[in-house]
């Protein structure tokens, strides 16, 4: 997948919330920068300009190629965000700097793809991971995974060492989590149950009797 688009970015000397609170009226974006060997540097962005590159990203919408005006370009993580609790709007970002050469932790999202044979016979298809946590170097990382579910059959669980991982990826959790589960509907399983059990005898027609097996007293007497 490699970098998603370029962010332009302003360096600001003023900061405090009051200053970040005038930049957001003013349609900017607070943001801060800082990596290894670099010295931290306090942003401000665009904020449509940021927030259409974040959804126009095809699924991982973390690694960017960021442009601080009056310096060389770098590539870098979106190492976190704030979103006001009340306007639902980006309020912050973090960009960290990434060397292209050495592997970074990314979560990427997880697609279920196929249709899974349970879900034919009736049963229901619970997604329980929705990404997942992945090792590699930012060119490696895909913009999601998939992971097939067509063989799983009622009642049967995926789990995360169960998923295809790209070539150059590997997972970071060491916790085997159920990505996908085809789960059994009440109904479904009474129906199940009850097609086990003997079949009853026809309305109007009484079930033969069980002739009971001879006392071994009685037989020994006739003997």
């Amino acid at each position: 997948m490699g970098l998603n688009d370029t962010i332009k970015a302003t360096p600001r000397e003023e900061r405090g919330k009051n200053f970040a609170r005038r930049l957001r009226a003013g349609g900017r974006l607070p943001a801060v920068y800082y990596g290894r060997g670099d010295q931290a540097q306090a942003l401000s962005l665009d904020y449509l300009e940021f927030k259409n590159a974040y959804l126009r990203a095809d699924g991982v919408r973390s690694l960017y190629t960021l442009l601080i005006e009056g310096q060389e370009p770098r590539p870098v993580l979106l190492k976190a965000s704030q979103i006001d609790p009340l306007s639902r709007r980006l309020a912050h970002v973090d960009f960290q700097k990434i060397d292209p050469v050495q592997p970074i932790e990314v979560a990427v999202p997880l697609n279920l793809v196929g249709k899974a044979q349970g879900v034919e016979k009736g049963g229901q298809l619970q997604q329980g991971v929705r990404e997942i946590k992945v090792l590699g170097l930012p060119e490696k990382i895909p913009a999601f995974i998939e992971a097939d579910v067509t063989p799983l059959s009622l009642g049967q669980t995926m789990h995360l060492s169960q998923v295809k991982l790209p070539e150059g990826l590997a997972l970071t959790k060491t916790v085997d989590l159920p990505v996908a589960v085809v789960a059994v509907p009440k109904g479904l399983k009474l129906e199940v149950e009850e097609g086990a059990k003997p079949v009853a005898a026809a309305p109007g027609k009484p079930a033969a009797p069980v002739k009971a097996a001879p006392a071994k007293g009685k037989d020994d007497k006739k003997k």
